[in-house]
């Protein structure tokens, strides 16, 4: 069994634009947080490291052009809002977003949204990786943490696993766990040991979370290029990384600790191991990406049993971005190409709000 190693560093809290004073939720506030592959967000400087066609001395990339992807980014973001006719969209109150080039696209994007609406941002390691994850808060960030994958079983390394502690207000606090694990380019069985090893490492750290902060709110967030029933929708021939709780896998089957999810909250109660609410069973029918002409749910929040205890921050729902503008003429993502589109993957949405004290 190979090994899933842990890294832990720590990395200073950052801001864009200044820090002001901000509102604490107060009982019955929603809190909404939105998750977003962008599908390779890079910016217009060239370093020699960006995959070629967004190189802008190949010709094919520029300043407008990645203008444009912003704009369509924001667009995108802002899709599940209902707003009355003439006002300005709300943004989410924390944005977690895959396939990001660097820090400098998350200062882009922040302007974009305008000014005051994120005032806090973090992003994921390592500094070699071609893209990262990241977050964009209204709410002021209390410690950042990335964690590696060390050992990636010949794929190289896998994108580091963000963790933000975010200051809600009103001595509410949660933890946002921000993902992007292995793809399936190299064969869907193939590269499941690289998504065993990013469960396993997020399965440890929610341990090590809970044996010392029990009541805290914990939400794992992200593209995890799997579908919450994956292991059902293999027909069960090999332990995946995401597993539903209650499915005993004999040890020697599989590497690593997976992610175990429950479509119920009292499945969740029930659960004799460590596991997680998973809002897809909500709309099992929905998709986020269409990956080899397969609808599929990839794009995901799985939620500790403290978001739905009755007291401070809970769950409310689940939604999924269907605005007509992210869809081409197939019904797929619309995902950019060339001068036009969005992305590859649809944004999804958890919203939560606040109960009476713990």
């Amino acid at each position: 069994m190979h090994p899933a190693f842990l890294v832990l560093s720590a990395i200073a809290m950052l801001a864009v634009g200044c820090r002001c004073s901000l509102a604490s939720p107060g009982a019955g506030k929603e809190i909404r947080i939105v998750s977003y592959n962008v599908h390779n967000l890079f910016d217009a400087e060239e370093s020699g490291r960006e995959y070629p066609e967004f190189r802008p001395s190949k010709g094919k990339w520029s300043k407008e052009l990645y203008a444009k992807r912003l704009a369509n980014t924001v667009e995108a973001v802002r899709s599940f809002s209902e707003t009355e006719e003439g006002r300005r969209p709300k943004e989410p109150d924390i944005l977690c977003l895959q396939e990001i080039e660097n820090a400098n696209v998350l200062a882009d994007l922040a302007a974009h949204f305008g000014r005051g609406a994120y005032r806090y941002w973090a992003i994921s390691g390592p500094d070699e990786s071609i893209i990262h994850t990241g977050l964009l808060s209204r709410f002021p960030i209390v410690a950042v943490h990335t964690h590696s994958v060390v050992d990636a079983w010949g794929f190289g390394p896998l994108r580091d696993i963000l963790e933000v502690e975010l200051d809600l207000g009103s001595a509410e606090r949660v933890l946002v766990f921000v993902c992007h694990w292995k793809s399936k380019s190299e064969g869907q069985e193939e590269t499941e040991a690289g998504r065993r090893a990013a469960a396993s490492l997020v399965a440890q750290r929610i341990r090590e979370v809970q044996a010392e902060r029990p009541s805290l709110p914990i939400v794992v967030c992200g593209d995890f290029n799997e579908s919450p029933d994956e292991y059902l929708r293999i027909g069960r021939s090999y332990p995946t990384a995401i597993m539903p709780s209650g499915l005993e896998v004999p040890p020697s089957a599989a590497e690593g600790e997976p992610l175990c999810v429950a479509g119920t909250w009292e499945g969740l109660e029930r659960a004799e191991k460590l596991a997680l609410y998973n809002p897809w069973a909500e709309i099992p029918d929905g998709f986020s990406i269409a990956f080899r002409e397969k609808r599929e749910q990839f794009d995901s929040f799985f939620l500790s049993a403290a978001l739905h205890d009755g007291e401070g921050l809970e769950y409310e729902r689940f939604d999924v971005a269907d605005a007509p503008m992210l869809f081409d003429a197939n019904g797929k993502p619309f995902e950019w190409k060339e001068n036009e589109g969005y992305s590859d993957h649809l944004p999804v949405e958890l919203t939560l709000s606040m109960r009476g004290g713990r």
